[in-house]
């Protein structure tokens, strides 16, 4: 798969918005966003709760269903190496909530009931 296509149309999409004058004034678009998140977040959460109310058992193991040539062994470092990457990220995303805003500890709670909504949306989709 190519991701050339995709970075190109990220690019384009950061130049169309870096035009927009007055882009400080736009914090109701964070509020859309924050609700487009939770939103799809919880459809996620309710098809994981959903299917594994259907199959009447937790599915979900660490080596998956069988893939062609792909090894157990190959599975679990991929499984991995994603739980480093997302080790990665998450060490960066309190810079973000520092930038923001200082002084109210609020917002800092508020991110970590996100994230661990997030965070229980992908358990349950997993073992789903």
């Amino acid at each position: 798969m190519n991701a050339y296509p995709y970075m190109i149309g990220f690019g384009i999409a950061e130049i169309l918005l870096s035009q927009i004058p007055g882009f400080d004034q736009l914090h109701w678009l964070s509020l859309v966003a924050a609700v487009m998140s939770f939103t799809y977040s919880s459809i996620g959460l309710g098809l994981g709760i959903g299917k594994v109310i259907e199959n009447g058992k937790i599915s979900g193991s660490l080596t998956g269903i069988s893939i062609g040539t792909v090894t157990q062994t190959q599975k679990i470092w991929k499984s991995f190496q994603a739980l480093g990457d997302i080790a990665f990220a998450y060490s960066f995303s309190m810079i973000l909530v520092e930038i923001q805003v200082r002084a109210n500890i609020i917002y800092i709670y508020i991110y970590f009931a996100a994230y661990s909504f997030h965070l229980l949306t992908l358990y349950i989709g997993y073992v789903g």
